[in-house]
């Protein structure tokens, strides 16, 4: 994997920030990464939002937020909640930077409205699949020129990608919130009615790390231009790993998700970890297909040879060839309960050898499938070692395992 020689515009973004010097610190260690997913459209204009709201004093806090789409309605828009909530605490003068790839819901596009009146810079980044209706009204409200302090622009296929793609990234950041600040949010989660009821999705956010936060705003502005640039970058931060697609040219040796898959052993772990001394994985996955796709199903199917115990939630985008390999080999794979609610997830979680650490928690989580398009498009990959995180994802996989 090579290293870009020119200057970081991550960096670029933080000189902005009275924090410049640590994040200039913290993005000494950026690399050279895609994935797909659409769905139809929620046309409906909305009322008019107001011109100006009260001001919430909701903080959000460090930690992950799933929907649940076959529960009731406050449980499906609970990632939608925690979202409205956090752009109605932005105060007057601070940034909300949103890219994500299909927006629809008329109450989110209520509250960027709103918080555009009451003095926030609202910078949104969208894909072009399709232009929703909020997408276009947004456009209309905040204006679509990148340098100005508010905008709302559409990439036509891969912002920053050069063979294709899409903008595929779910991310949300917020310079400052009810009492938190620098604030970073990533998961599986568009801004639809469909992703709510009818899809399992995630959200995780990290709450007060200026570091990660303008690492994603320096990602974000290189995204908001629409000029290809083709380079993967993999950041260390403060114990998060993250990493931003598009990957042209990688195969199978220089995956990172095979990277992934290839740090777990199977035996040896821990008391307390994994299932009695094996290492457990565990993968909820949206699409997971072609000759990419295949390679990751062997592996899989390897790990649970060598002793691993797999488990394997699918949603619509598996192939018939992935889900042969995984049956094949024995891979436990999930029963469908709910047709009409399928995975949109795109999270591996191991609880057991990882890196040679017998006693690791570690989830990984964000917009990126399984799939040879997803390295053609703009997405991300967030690694999280910590066993809170864990807990809370290993506990809506049971969920889903169980119920759903």
């Amino acid at each position: 994997m090579t290293r870009s020689n020119q200057p970081s515009p991550l960096i670029a973004a933080a000189v902005r920030s009275v924090v410049v010097a640590l994040v200039a610190a913290s993005l000494l260690a950026l690399f050279l990464v895609s994935a797909p997913s659409r769905r139809g459209s929620d046309r409906s204009l909305g009322a008019p939002a107001p011109a100006a709201t009260t001001l919430y004093s909701y903080t959000p806090v460090t930690g992950a937020i799933f929907n649940r789409p076959i529960g009731s309605t406050t449980e499906q828009r609970r990632i939608f909640t925690h979202v409205g909530n956090t752009i109605r605490s932005a105060p007057p003068g601070s940034t909300i930077r949103i890219a994500v790839f299909s927006f629809a819901d008329v109450p989110t596009a209520n509250a960027l409205i709103a918080a555009r009146a009451r003095g926030v810079k609202v910078q949104l980044v969208f894909d072009d699949h399709t232009k929703y209706a909020q997408e276009t009204r947004l456009q209309k409200a905040l204006g679509h020129n990148p340098n100005a302090a508010s905008f709302a622009v559409f990439c036509h296929l891969s912002c920053r990608g050069t063979t294709g793609g899409n903008m595929h990234d779910k991310i949300f950041l917020f310079s400052k919130a009810g009492d938190a600040s620098n604030i970073t949010m990533v998961g599986s989660n568009n801004m639809t009615t469909y992703n709510a009821t009818r899809q399992w999705s995630d959200i995780y956010t990290i709450a007060n790390d200026p570091a990660t936060y303008y690492t994603y705003a320096g990602f974000f502005d290189q995204m908001k231009y629409d000029k290809p640039t083709g380079s993967f970058y993999q950041a260390d931060i403060n114990g998060y790993r993250t990493q931003f697609y598009p990957y042209p040219g990688t195969n199978q040796s220089t995956d990172p998700l095979s990277k992934a898959l290839a740090a777990i052993t199977c035996t040896g772990a821990a008391a307390g970890i994994g299932v009695n001394g094996n290492t457990l994985v565990r993968i909820s996955q949206h699409a997971w297909n072609g000759t990419r796709g295949l390679y990751l199903a062997n592996k899989v199917v390897a790990l649970r040879q060598a002793g691993c115990v797999v488990q394997v939630i699918y949603g619509v985008g598996m192939g018939s060839a992935v889900k042969s390999v995984l049956t094949r080999g024995g891979v436990a794979l999930s029963t469908i309960r709910h047709p009409q609610a399928r995975t949109h997830q795109k999270t591996l979680l191991v609880s057991g050898v990882y890196d040679g650490n017998p006693a690791a928690q570690v989830v990984f989580t964000g917009s990126h499938n399984w799939s040879n398009g997803a390295l053609r498009r703009d997405d991300v990959v967030l690694r999280i070692e910590n066993s809170a995180a864990y807990a809370q994802y290993a506990a809506n996989f049971v969920d889903i395992w169980s119920h759903g």
